[in-house]
């Protein structure tokens, strides 16, 4: 996976990133994150699932649990939520979506070598997908609900992509929306009716949004059709007081934050904790 941001816009804590070509890799930016946090000395509990928040009468109690299924109560005046949206992806709502034949998530498509595969959706990561899919030899199959799939991606991905469609390499449904899935089909209801063709995997990639029941659990308000929280856009607090948002969680389904926006949320959020802990010093 190569980032369509260049290396420089994925700098954090003024920490220079330097990769191998001017947009980095995946492994290259997990290795960068695992410097900033070494150099910066970050506590970071590893393999520990945020279960519930508790709000207190002047705190907060975070539970988590670790890899061993062990409950563990972290106390804390001021919380910072920046969980983002990948671990919520959206849903079809179709019969089939529970099969274990489907996936939210794309890796790589050696697995997938002379096996049918759909790749639901339209934007960089179901491009991305379709397109390593067909390299590795899969027959793919892609759909999506709008008219055409070479607007609004990356301009790397428009010629290949544009190619494979005008050979008949992929193929591709637009306009169309997945109606059921079962063990060996995928039925696509196309402008011309109901289509049902060989199916062995289905990679569903239209998009991700927050967990909103976390954030409603301790009184974030959140929009219910864009599901954009409640906060101060100087501060990033949210509605909750001492309760902060950080990152793409804070725009909800609207993708209107990126990681390169993103990153430079943190740094206000501290100067405004860092401004409340001086105060309550000074008045001690």
């Amino acid at each position: 996976m190569t980032f369509y941001s260049t290396s420089d816009r994925l700098e954090i804590g003024n920490i220079p990133f330097l990769s191998q070509d001017v947009r980095p890799s995946r492994t290259e930016l997990l290795k960068y994150y695992r410097l900033v946090t070494e150099r910066q000395e970050i506590n970071i509990k590893c393999y520990q699932k945020v279960t519930s928040i508790f709000k207190n009468t002047a705190s907060y109690t975070v539970y988590a649990e670790d890899s061993n299924g062990n409950n563990i109560p972290y106390e804390a005046n001021m919380l910072v939520i920046a969980t983002g949206i990948f671990d919520t992806p959206r849903k079809l709502d179709v019969i089939g979506e529970d099969l274990p034949k489907l996936s939210h998530y794309y890796k790589e498509g050696h697995h997938y070598y002379g096996q049918h595969v759909t790749v639901i959706g339209g934007k960089n990561s179901a491009i991305e997908a379709a397109i390593d899919l067909y390299r590795n030899g899969a027959h793919v199959t892609l759909v999506h609900r709008g008219e055409t799939v070479l607007e609004g991606i990356k301009p790397s991905l428009v010629l290949d992509m544009r190619n494979l469609l005008k050979k008949g390499q992929i193929n591709f449904y637009p306009n169309s929306t997945i109606a059921m899935i079962d063990e060996t089909t995928i039925s696509i209801n196309s402008p011309e009716g109901t289509v049902t063709i060989q199916n062995d995997y289905v990679f569903s990639l239209i998009g991700y949004q927050p967990n909103i029941s976390m954030l409603q659990s301790i009184g974030i308000q959140t929009n219910s059709s864009t599901l954009v929280p409640s906060f101060n856009p100087e501060t990033y607090e949210s509605n909750v007081e001492n309760v902060f948002l950080s990152g793409v969680v804070t725009s909800g389904i609207t993708n209107r934050v990126y990681i390169e926006d993103g990153r430079f949320h943190g740094m206000k959020i501290a100067n405004e904790i860092a401004q409340r802990l001086s105060y309550v010093q000074s008045n001690i």
